[in-house]
């Protein structure tokens, strides 16, 4: 976790204690989704109000053809979670809103004999890319269950919502012996159709299935 992970962490979690001071209202969760494997306190703040702390973070590769180049990519999956609930009359159903530290990120390379870069095909260049998005994002959303509900030990619950990450940032790097050779006019013209490929991600689809235990 980087030094921004962590300061953002660090505040969350001075800002839950304090706000839950003398309650003894608090559960754990495990979850699984779009976000990746993840960790989350909830915390009782006032009658149908929660909050909750949350970390996801998930690493798998894949192949991918981006602006008919053929990437070898690595993901990334990254976030802390600061979160609001409200269950309006008390009920399982939730509204939820809040930020999420986003370190999601996507790094890889291709490789080939003769690879066309902007509008420009060469030989034995590969290119090394890099994409992420906004640092900070916010989430809406809507869930079902609540892991402090009374009497409740175990509970099974369930997120729906958008993080808005914004357009993602590309960067490609040519590589190889004649890299130096390679136009950067073309290297831009490959980012935007890099990003305009990407351009739907910015709305960052959240699902999670959970299991929670109350204290």
């Amino acid at each position: 976790m980087d030094k921004r992970f962590g300061i953002f962490l660090g505040l969350a979690c001075f800002g839950l204690t304090t706000a839950n001071a003398g309650s003894t209202d608090i559960a754990l969760t495990a979850k699984l989704g779009s976000l990746g494997l993840g960790i989350e306190g909830t915390f009782g703040l006032a009658e149908h109000f929660n909050a909750r702390l949350g970390l996801n973070k998930l690493d798998y590769d894949r192949t991918e053809t981006i602006s008919d180049i053929q990437y070898d990519l690595d993901l990334e999956l990254q976030s802390v979670s600061l979160l609001a609930d409200w269950h309006p009359f008390g009920s399982a159903f939730r509204f939820t809103a809040g930020l999420m530290s986003n370190g999601n990120e996507l790094t890889g390379s291709s490789t080939s004999d003769s690879l066309t870069i902007g509008d420009t095909t060469y030989q034995g260049i590969g290119l090394d890319a890099k994409l992420d998005f906004d640092s900070t994002a916010p989430y809406l959303g809507v869930g079902w269950g609540n892991a402090l509900a009374a009497g409740k030990g175990w509970g099974f619950n369930v997120d729906l919502g958008i993080m808005f990450q914004g357009s993602g940032n590309v960067s490609l790097v040519p590589t190889g012996a004649g890299a130096s050779l390679v136009d950067p006019a073309d290297i831009a013209l490959e980012e935007q159709r890099f990003e305009d490929d990407i351009k739907n991600y910015k709305y960052y689809p959240v699902f999670s299935f959970e299991a929670s235990y109350r204290f």
